[in-house]
């Protein structure tokens, strides 16, 4: 499974998941198709700065802070962190926006777009780390 982004002539953006399939045409050879399974759209117009990322709760739940409760899967490599909070507040997205964005949190997870960066503590020995994020994707659930 990969992703795969779109941007149109009309400025929308659009990220696709799925596979690609070998498909031999007679008298053509072989092709590859796009097969898509699932489908996102960018929340914002607001460019997509920073590295492409899965966000999704990993159930830890803690008494102090900070708190790896969340991976981070950077998209199309094998690469999994884990960060203290998420900043939303970057992209432009409306609190109706942001509310989807943390059920996909909770739920089968969020790409974003961004940066981690290292959050210090009053206790040296207990920094955290955010993700900002410059741009959201939101699933398309078919109608």
């Amino acid at each position: 499974m990969f992703l795969v982004k779109i941007q149109n002539d009309d400025s929308s953006r659009l990220l696709l998941r799925g596979n690609i399939i070998p498909v031999t045409l007679p008298g053509f050879g072989e092709f590859r198709n796009l097969r898509v399974k699932e489908a996102f759209v960018a929340a914002t117009n607001t460019p997509a700065k920073g590295t492409f990322v899965a966000l999704k709760d990993n159930g830890i739940r803690c008494i102090t802070t900070p708190c790896f409760s969340t991976n981070q899967l950077i998209l199309n490599k094998p690469k999994i962190s884990q960060v203290s909070s998420i900043d939303l507040s970057q992209t432009g997205a409306t609190q109706k926006q942001l509310d989807a964005a943390t059920s996909e949190i909770f739920g089968k997870g969020l790409i974003a777009v961004g940066r981690t960066e290292v959050v210090e503590n009053v206790d040296p020995t207990k920094r955290g780390t955010q993700f900002v994020g410059t741009q959201l994707y939101l699933r398309v659930n078919p109608k």
